[in-house]
């Protein structure tokens, strides 16, 4: 083995081993948590999105969110209405961008 590397692998003190072994154990939890919670603020965002169209009145769009970026699908009525959806969305806490896919067409009137 080269000699270089000989220092490295005989660790004098156990605190030290403890120490190296503590952090892999930390990292490694924090990697799953980020792994199984994912789906749960995902949800989360995607119902707050939601609710803040259902209190602005707007119908006719999809919400799908990635991470913490979310996806605004479907229809509205005028330019002025997919400017609010976009701003609606972007404010909402989480959000970290929006893909916004809307698309202007006349609506039947509900």
């Amino acid at each position: 083995m080269h000699k270089r590397y000989q220092a490295f692998f005989k660790i004098k003190s156990p605190m030290v081993l403890l120490f190296v072994i503590t952090l892999l154990v930390i990292s490694t939890l924090v990697t799953a948590s980020a792994y199984f919670l994912r789906p749960s603020i995902e949800l989360e965002l995607k119902e707050k999105v939601t609710l803040k169209m259902d209190q602005n009145e707007v119908s006719n769009i999809t919400v799908n969110v990635s991470g913490r970026d979310v996806t605004i699908d479907g229809s509205v009525r005028n330019k002025e209405t997919l400017s609010s959806v976009e701003k609606v969305t972007s404010e909402v806490q989480g959000v970290r961008e929006v893909n916004n896919r809307l698309v202007i067409k006349n609506l039947p009137s509900d």
